[in-house]
């Protein structure tokens, strides 16, 4: 397995047929980032990138950043990182607002795709995708890819935000017939002129009764319909025929329903301590532990401050019993009084937190 840190682009495109079979970037630039993508797509090894901090912008076309391979290996995106010369991409801020990849409002920001048949895993973590724009679903992120994709799929600690597809999905698309966790993720302000603008999510699986799609501690907030349009369930869409688990979310102030289920072949879906107000389609499974606060109590809704309060009905009220993230979306950590909060962000008014706190 090789190693690539570089900064320039002429430096990686200069590099040995060889050594292009990299498992590991350090990218600083738009035209780095595309590059990498491009490179991983095709070198049969299991690939990170590192993401500085910084804003990224697409120089043109539908897609700001692409991927599409029909390998098996997997590809993983993280940002936050800063350097400290000699050693590139040392250090990661754990703050995904300090990297952000944009669409300038004129093309989808990011799209990963998995042939059919193939197997790699997609994650992408500790990044910011906004200002999307684009007729297919999943303005911010589409990720996995068409039908007989059987890669696992993990988003966590992402902020997709912004985003407007002018069918459905404004947000997040995401389809496997592998295993989805979608955790620790905020999604806000999305648009769509159909449906589903936060997420539209499609889990298979042969068996029906296997839970192969997990959705935790995510906040789905603001979430409309463009202008003039008219648009069902604005917050988010399951479907499949997989069994789904949501535990720890948080809907709030989507414009036309939190939460649609549609699932086939006998699958169902299991609600844990959620906070939504509109469910629709079909019935879950379970319900246990879910509360319905139209307002929840963020500390500053207008300014996108998406803590909840000390007073919050989301504080303290989630649950353990599932996987957690060891921070919370700030990068706080993720239990302070003992029990979990609901939503991407922990009430942090009883501990002293540095949200700029680094690891190597």
């Amino acid at each position: 397995m090789h190693d690539i840190r570089r900064f320039g682009l002429p430096l990686i495109l200069a590099l040995s047929p060889s050594l292009l079979s990299a498992a590991e970037f350090c990218v600083t630039t738009s035209a780095e980032l595309q590059q990498a993508l491009m490179v991983a797509a095709s070198n049969g090894e299991a690939d990170t990138i590192k993401i500085e901090t910084g804003t990224y912008t697409g120089s043109g076309g539908a897609v700001a950043f692409a991927y599409s391979t029909a390998q098996n290996s997997s590809i993983a995106l993280a940002g936050g990182y800063t350097s400290n010369p000699p050693v590139l991409c040392a250090r990661q801020l754990l703050q995904p607002g300090a990297t952000v990849l944009s669409g300038s409002d004129a093309r989808q920001v990011l799209k990963l795709s998995g042939a059919s048949g193939t197997t790699g895993v997609q994650s992408l973590s500790n990044l910011t995708l906004r200002d999307g724009f684009t007729s297919q679903p999943g303005a911010g992120l589409s990720i996995g890819g068409g039908g007989g994709f059987a890669g696992n799929i993990v988003v966590s600690r992402v902020i997709i935000e912004r985003n407007v597809s002018t069918s459905f999905g404004g947000g997040l698309a995401l389809y496997t017939e592998g295993i989805a966790n979608v955790r620790n993720n905020l999604f806000l302000l999305n648009r769509c002129s159909s449906s589903n603008c936060a997420i539209t999510a499609t889990v298979n699986a042969a068996s029906p009764g296997t839970t192969r799609a997990f959705f935790g501690n995510n906040t789905i907030v603001g979430n409309q319909c463009t202008s003039g349009a008219s648009c069902t369930a604005t917050g988010a869409r399951f479907g499949g025929s997989a069994r789904a688990l949501f535990y720890n979310n948080v809907f709030a102030a989507n414009g036309n329903g939190d939460l649609d289920l549609f699932s086939f072949g006998g699958a169902s879906v299991d609600l844990y301590y959620n906070n939504y107000v509109t469910l629709t389609g079909t019935a879950p499974a379970s319900t246990v532990g879910n509360i319905s606060f139209a307002n929840p109590q963020f500390v500053d809704l207008l300014n996108d401050d998406l803590r909840p309060t000390l007073g919050s009905p989301l504080r303290n009220a989630g649950t353990d019993e599932f996987v957690l993230q060891s921070t919370d979306l700030a990068g706080v950590q993720r239990i302070n009084e003992g029990r979990v909060d609901i939503g991407a962000y922990e009430n942090i008014d009883r501990i002293f937190a540095d949200a700029f706190e680094l690891f190597e």
